[in-house]
């Protein structure tokens, strides 16, 4: 922070005076120890009736952070004291408490445009200005609209995406996250479920920063409820410790949309849907298998956009008590009990997470067809290697790997795997690196030279629905079709010329397939590249002289991503096979000099 932000500020204090609706109340004062500057406003209501929750005039602490954001990162807190907001709204973070460092309440309102992080990526136009004057005078002019929303019941409109009320409580939270798996069916489960309460299996991982829930029991323990799908890791992680867990009706809130921070308020949430947690809770604890720490997952329905019917449950996780180790169960359990009839602060784990597919994979998902493929990739080199993460990453759950070499030292330059898996089988770790990118994938590695007929890799061509060849050699596509591949499956091709400045995709039902046909297309191709390979120094390989096949990883990757587009049509359905593509490998060429590029 320089000495012109501090002028900023002097003069966005004069400019906010003139507002309507806005009183300065003070000067600017420096939080301690800090980049952090914080000026008093009073906020008057405009344009609606004052309500029991929202008066005629508040008081705001405008916030200034200028560690967090050269231009200073803007936050508006309502003031401690009779005149700041006291209650929670939506579009507002948890707000029963003061703010663990400064002084005022925790609950920042949402002044920010919904379209700021895209913003921050170039991917949209940034509406929040750029300089600290402006950028002041922006979230102002912008808190003054909450207040206006906030006493006409408009902050949340039919339509809107739902949001969860904020369960992060600073001074009393627990570091760590905990991750479900819910959707539409599983809710539609739940629905036909009487259960109100039960235990459940809960898997510590990452030393506890994470809670990955893995069953649903009833309130004996022996009946199973709900048992999502994980993938090979998460579903073999040793040892789960149980939990309870309590389905409610709706979001659990007091003080409008404020998460409960006590014993007592908690109890009052629960009550307003006619819920008792100690008698919910009373037939649970002499089955209940102690662990150094209890957690209590407590469930709601909720919908995708305000107004809708919900469409699936959201899970919350709050720490019963803080963990220990000694004491017989008899005791610990009598104590626990005691505790939750006492009043004291609520610990809640600080996050929770739906980890199904549909939203863990939001940002890039396949179409569900081809995420639903059982596919077998024949080959886990390069092309292979790059082929098969992207896949996986973006939704495939099933793959059987195969391919007979190890990871050599030659291989890390353009390989997914590394210095670890040196020396080993590349289908295996290639499975086991796949297994970690995706917490519901089912990969396996067949170490097996191609073309093969064991019994393991027939088994796996027989449960295909998408076999795809990425090693490039002609045996392998002799192989195609064998007697135990479906004849309806899809079988690709994908190979790679010199350079990696090609991408040869050739998909054929594997019934259809062969061999002569694709050879008639590859030809004209088999021959250019043969007539190359005599015209350069290809790169040598260790002993006897052999060469190596050239191609840098950028367009491997790259190729590798337009096949995966590739796969997407053809595994819809859509396309006529058999079908052939030949794509070259395409990068602009930059101007010799940025003048000259600039003066045209």
């Amino acid at each position: 922070m320089s000495d012109y932000d501090e002028i900023a500020l002097a003069q966005a204090r004069v400019k906010l005076t003139s507002l309507a609706g806005v009183t300065v109340l003070e000067e600017w004062q420096r939080v301690s120890n800090s980049a952090t500057w914080m000026l008093r406003l009073r906020l008057e209501l405009l344009g609606a009736e004052p309500t029991a929750a929202v008066p005629p005039t508040t008081e705001w602490e405008l916030v200034a952070d200028f560690a967090q954001d050269l231009w200073g990162k803007i936050t508006v807190h309502p003031a401690l004291g009779e005149q700041g907001l006291a209650a929670t709204f939506h579009h507002q973070m948890f707000n029963g408490s003061q703010h663990a460092q400064l002084p005022c309440r925790n609950g920042h309102i949402c002044t920010s445009s919904w379209l700021g992080n895209l913003a921050k990526s170039r991917n949209a136009v940034q509406l929040e200005p750029p300089t600290t004057i402006e950028r002041l005078c922006w979230h102002v002019a912008r808190a003054l609209q909450w207040l206006t929303a906030a006493a006409r019941g408009e902050l949340i409109q039919d339509g809107d995406a739902f949001e969860l009320p904020d369960f992060g409580i600073e001074q009393q939270q627990v570091s760590a996250t905990l991750i479900y798996q819910e959707d539409e069916d599983s809710f539609a489960h739940w629905q036909q479920e009487s259960s109100r309460s039960g235990l459940a299996w809960v898997v510590p991982i990452q030393a506890r920063r994470g809670y990955v829930v893995t069953k649903f029991l009833d309130a004996k323990g022996t009946q199973l409820v709900h048992a999502p799908k994980w993938g090979k890791v998460l579903s073999g992680l040793n040892p789960p410790q149980q939990a309870l867990w309590v389905r409610l009706d709706k979001m659990p809130v007091v003080h409008g949309w404020q998460a409960p921070a006590t014993m007592q308020e908690l109890t009052q949430a629960l009550a307003a849907q006619g819920l008792d947690l100690q008698e919910l809770l009373a037939p649970l604890w002499k089955r209940l298998q102690l662990s150094p720490e209890v957690l209590l997952l407590l469930g709601a329905p909720m919908p995708k956009k305000v107004g809708e019917a919900p469409y699936r449950y959201h899970w919350q996780a709050l720490q019963l008590a803080p963990p220990v180790a000694k004491g017989s169960d008899k005791s610990r359990i009598a104590l626990l009990r005691q505790h939750l009839l006492a009043p004291h602060n609520l610990r809640w784990v600080k996050q929770a997470e739906n980890w199904h597919a549909e939203e863990l994979q939001s940002r890039g998902r396949l179409p569900q067809r081809l995420c639903d493929a059982r596919i077998l990739l024949l080959g886990a080199g390069a092309l292979g290697s790059v082929l098969a993460e992207q896949l996986v990453r973006m939704g495939v759950r099933h793959m059987t790997v195969v391919d007979g070499q190890v990871l050599e030292g030659g291989n890390l330059v353009r390989h997914v795997l590394g210095l670890n898996h040196l020396f080993d089988s590349k289908a295996l770790r290639l499975a086991d690196h796949l297994n970690l990118v995706n917490p519901l994938a089912q990969i396996v590695g067949l170490p097996l030279g191609l073309p093969t007929t064991n019994a393991e890799f027939e088994k796996a061509a027989a449960k295909a629905t998408l076999i795809i060849d990425a090693t490039g050699e002609d045996n392998v596509l002799r192989m195609v079709p064998m007697p135990s591949m479906q004849a309806h499956a899809l079988f690709v091709s994908c190979s790679l010329s010199l350079y990696a400045q090609q991408l040869f995709f050739y998909a054929e039902r594997v019934g259809a397939f062969e061999k002569v046909q694709f050879d008639r297309w590859f030809e004209p191709y088999r021959i250019e590249q043969h007539e190359l390979a005599q015209q350069i120094e290809l790169p040598r390989g260790a002993g006897c002289w052999h060469p190596l096949t050239p191609a840098p990883l950028n367009r491997i990757a790259g190729l590798a991503g337009v096949a995966v587009d590739l796969l997407q049509q053809v595994s819809e359905e859509s396309v006529a096979l058999p079908t052939a593509v030949s794509y070259d490998w395409q990068v602009p060429t930059l101007a010799l000099t940025v003048k000259a590029a600039m003066a045209l």
